[in-house]
């Protein structure tokens, strides 16, 4: 699924899960951007708000490992909302893409992969 003309989309991920437990693999070759980073949060208390900026430039991709997290999406005056559960699928938003993360469980963990480097001055707090 697209949100704003292709500037973000659900993103299949492959998960395997057997009695053992489950397996999330990501092949870099694979993904819809060049990782050059990697974060993941976790230890956010349940309803704690993260996120809430879009960035000048670059893209990310957002896995949900354990938990849910509610996810508010903004580009050009229209608001996309949507679940993350540890699935088969990812959210990839680009540059422009305003986003904020509600961590609605305790013990829910994001995995966060970035086309750049960590740079504060990339950030756009509101965004349109």
């Amino acid at each position: 699924m697209q949100y704003f003309g292709g500037r973000a989309s659900l993103i299949p991920c492959t998960r395997h899960a057997d009695s053992r437990g489950n397996l999330q693999p990501f092949e870099f070759d694979q993904m819809p951007l060049v990782p050059r980073r990697a974060f993941v949060i976790s230890d956010v208390p349940a309803g704690a708000i993260r996120g809430g900026h879009a960035h000048r430039s670059g893209s990310q991709l957002l896995v949900c490992l354990q938990g849910r997290i509610e996810v508010a999406m903004r580009h050009q005056g229209v608001q996309v909302t949507l679940l993350l559960v540890p699935s088969k699928v990812g959210l990839w938003f680009g540059p422009g893409v305003w986003c904020q993360q509600t961590y609605l469980d305790v013990g829910s963990v994001l995995l966060v992969f970035s086309s750049e480097a960590y740079d504060p001055d990339s950030y756009l707090e509101q965004t349109g």
